[in-house]
């Protein structure tokens, strides 16, 4: 058996090659997997701003008579109780016994709940 060392420093190229070209494709395949999920997680569980109001509408319209409403449609991260959250923020006005009233709101962005209801 005759050693070459010239094939055998062909075979390590190879190999290495091989090994690099498997590592590339592995990363890029779970880096794009996290990416995917981050923006799916984001995007999935995000409730429209619209309904949330409608929602909120609905609850008032029971005890008077519904004059205006607004919110802000793009939801707001901010920290409550140590925790960041994604936030709606919204007003409804509405008669009670001949006076207008105006109420404020917060609604979780990703759940559609409302966290918080007073009035101003």
């Amino acid at each position: 058996m005759v050693f070459d060392l010239k094939d055998n420093l062909k075979n390590k190229a190879y190999a290495l090659a091989g090994t690099l070209l498997v590592c590339g494709a592995v990363i890029g395949a779970v880096s794009t997997a996290l990416y995917i999920d981050s923006r799916d997680k984001n995007e999935r569980a995000k409730v429209d701003g619209q309904s949330v109001i409608e929602e909120v509408k609905a609850l008032l319209a029971q005890d008077g008579e519904i004059e205006g409403s607004w919110i802000e449609l793009q939801p707001l991260k901010k920290e409550r109780y140590g925790q960041e959250q994604v936030l709606y923020f919204g007003g409804v006005s509405r008669q009670e016994k001949g006076h207008l009233v105006q109420y404020e709101f917060i609604a979780d962005a990703q759940s559609g709940q409302i966290i918080d209801l007073y009035q101003v």
